[in-house]
């Protein structure tokens, strides 16, 4: 276990915002805010503001960890870390957006997304069904969030001593299924985006680019 720089009984001198920050994982705000600004602006929008509110945890993460530890290169690993569930939602996201015209060939419509107004009935519910697949998929992180978060509430049992030694040790040297679960998501959606012009017909590395450029919009229908 590593010594901790700083006091981890110094809690409640800390400012109230920089403490809920701390325990950002074991508060419902947090969880309530996070899941459904990521849904509703990922489903809705783009996938650029799912990437937008993973790097706000981040920065929660990145104060949470420099409390009880700022020493290097410690620190940044254990952020890495905890959001690596998060950035292997934001892969499957793009992984998804890579496979959706096969998905929706699959369900029978498969040219509507290129029909445009052509299209009618049948790019209407493709883009319904788009959303309905990501909804689906990035309803998983909703249930990791609410389980971290119930999780918590065993927690805030620990004395601060202990919960701070506990957050302060290497947590990537013994893998839980949750990790495995992460890690493997994360591997298996990169490793689909990049083979995705070898297992899909007239998929080309330039598509796959467009594609993921036009995720990453802002505002893509604009």
């Amino acid at each position: 276990m590593m010594k901790h720089e700083t006091d981890p009984n110094e809690g409640p001198n800390l400012p109230r915002w920089r403490a809920w920050i701390i325990d950002h994982d074991d508060s419902w705000l947090f969880v309530i805010s996070y899941v459904s600004a990521a849904v509703v602006l990922s489903i809705w929008i783009s996938l650029f503001w799912l990437v937008v509110v993973v790097a706000v945890h981040g920065v929660f993460e990145w104060v949470r960890q420099h409390h009880y530890d700022p020493r290097w290169p410690g620190l940044g690993q254990r952020v890495a870390w905890e959001l690596k569930l998060d950035v292997a939602l934001v892969l499957m996201g793009l992984a998804l957006a890579v496979y959706m015209e096969v998905a929706l060939g699959i369900a029978g419509l498969g040219p509507a997304s290129r029909l445009g107004v052509q299209g009618g009935a049948r790019a209407a519910r493709a883009a319904v069904w788009t959303r309905v697949f990501r909804g689906f998929a990035l309803s998983l992180d909703d249930v990791a969030q609410v389980g971290r978060a119930l999780g918590g509430s065993a927690r805030q049992e620990t004395p601060d001593a202990e919960k701070a030694e506990a957050r302060n040790a290497r947590p990537w040297r013994h893998w839980g299924f949750g990790d495995h679960l992460a890690i493997w998501l994360g591997v298996a959606c990169l490793a689909l985006i990049l083979l995705a012009p070898l297992l899909v017909a007239d998929q080309t590395y330039s598509r796959v680019v467009e594609t993921l450029l036009e995720e990453m919009h802002p505002f893509p229908d604009a």
